[in-house]
């Protein structure tokens, strides 16, 4: 008479250090995401942009701290500095605007405002990186 062998079962497989690896991965990076800075925490504005060099010689329109309008050396309005950039090499090229980072936002909403008044589309914001 023969008899059969049982079948030797297979212990189930160990998944609970699998989990625990996963689990102390996703803590770790949980933690480590909520520590990272935030980049807009370091920028500061310029501190005087009048001053710059770079920025008179692109034909910008430089508004000061206190909203004085420089094309230039020279103060000016809007219209005009519009009227002369169109009269220029640079009428192709968008508007160049450059403010001081000090100066306050609505200075800055009524030069925009007056320029979108003359219906001028395309403008570019000029702006420093500040230094690490």
């Amino acid at each position: 008479m023969r008899l059969n062998k049982p079948m030797r079962r297979q212990p189930p497989e160990n998944t609970i250090p699998l989990i625990n690896v996963v689990f102390l991965m996703l803590i770790f990076f949980l933690f480590a995401g909520s520590v990272a800075r935030d980049d807009a925490r370091q920028v500061e504005p310029p501190v005087d942009i009048t001053e710059d060099e770079n920025i008179r010689s692109t034909g910008a329109l430089i508004i000061a701290a206190d909203g004085t309008l420089h094309a230039g050396d020279n103060e000016t309005t809007v219209g005009a500095w519009i009227a002369a950039h169109e009269a220029s090499d640079l009428a192709a090229e968008p508007l160049k605007i450059a403010v001081d980072g000090t100066l306050t936002a609505d200075k800055l909403e009524e030069v925009l405002a007056e320029v979108r008044g003359l219906e001028k589309a395309d403008v570019v914001l000029i702006t420093r990186r500040a230094a690490p």
